[in-house]
């Protein structure tokens, strides 16, 4: 209890800390306050950041970002108000929030620590990616868009060769998808990729799982469009440092995760099946 008590008393300071006299004017760092509760320019300037990438200017920024911290701030008090803070589901959503938040900050703080890749990094990339570059492919495309994604599925069209096929099939099955043209540049996906779909075969086709749709592709046609020189070379350069950034993190939260694990206790109830011998029969 006494731990409690404690906890108790730090949250209620920091929130005295985060208030102020409501009937006050705001000055120097202060915004604005909403019903005591006060807006800082750091509050303000980290909000307009997301306004500004957009491309907004500063003024219309400003004026957007004011609007989204009162908006927050007024709705949030009135779910106070009615109490909607302290459900149980509210509590779970909060805490998954702070989680969020924590995992970002970790994550851009990794980031800032990643080298960027040297020029011959880059124009070694470009040179071995020339379907990306020198001979850059548009590829047009026939696509079935397929809103059911499962491994079984996967594996039951890899074995057909043609759209009339995998059509046929999907509709032996009940499954249903809809038809569309479009277009595969290669810049805009993995550059090892790009090279294995410009060695496909004439009238060759190929799925694509997402994480909401399958969609299998057949394409009708190939547009050479190339990139090169110093444009090339900056966009190979922020391809190979987004590749080592992601490894980075993918490395960094798998050691975190086996480091922490040993923290873990389980309920019986939930925890991870052991793989065994099987059982034998009687």
């Amino acid at each position: 209890m006494k731990s409690e008590s404690v906890l108790m008393l730090a949250c209620v300071m920091a929130l005295s800390a985060c208030k102020s006299d409501s009937t006050s004017t705001p000055a120097g760092q202060v915004v604005a306050t909403v019903n005591g509760t006060e807006i800082t320019t750091a509050d303000l300037n980290q909000e307009m950041a997301g306004f500004t990438a957009s491309g907004l200017s500063k003024d219309a920024a400003q004026k957007a970002a004011i609007n989204a911290l009162l908006m927050r701030h007024i709705v949030a008090d009135a779910a106070v108000n009615s109490k909607l803070d302290r459900l149980p589901a509210t509590a779970v959503m909060q805490e998954k929030a702070r989680q969020m938040v924590l995992i970002e900050a970790l994550s851009q703080n990794l980031r800032d620590f990643v080298p960027p890749p040297s020029r011959e990094e880059a124009e070694s990339y470009v040179n071995e990616h020339p379907n990306s570059f020198s001979q850059r492919r548009i590829f047009i495309v026939d696509q079935l868009i397929v809103p059911t994604v499962s491994p079984q599925l996967v594996k039951a069209l890899e074995p057909l060769n043609t759209m009339p096929e995998i059509e046929a099939y999907l509709k032996s099955q009940g499954i249903g998808f809809n038809r569309t043209v479009g277009t595969i540049d290669a810049l805009a996906i993995d550059g090892d990729a790009a090279e294995k779909m410009a060695q496909l075969p004439p009238n060759a086709v190929f799925i694509s799982p997402e994480r909401s749709a399958l969609r299998v592709n057949y394409i009708r046609d190939i547009v050479t469009q190339p990139l090169e020189g110093d444009a090339a070379i900056k966009l190979a350069t922020e391809t190979l440092h987004q590749r080592r950034t992601q490894e980075m993190l993918n490395n960094k939260m798998n050691e975190l995760m086996a480091a922490g694990q040993k923290n873990v206790r389980f309920n019986p109830a939930y925890a991870p099946k052991k793989a065994g011998k099987p059982a034998q029969a009687q």
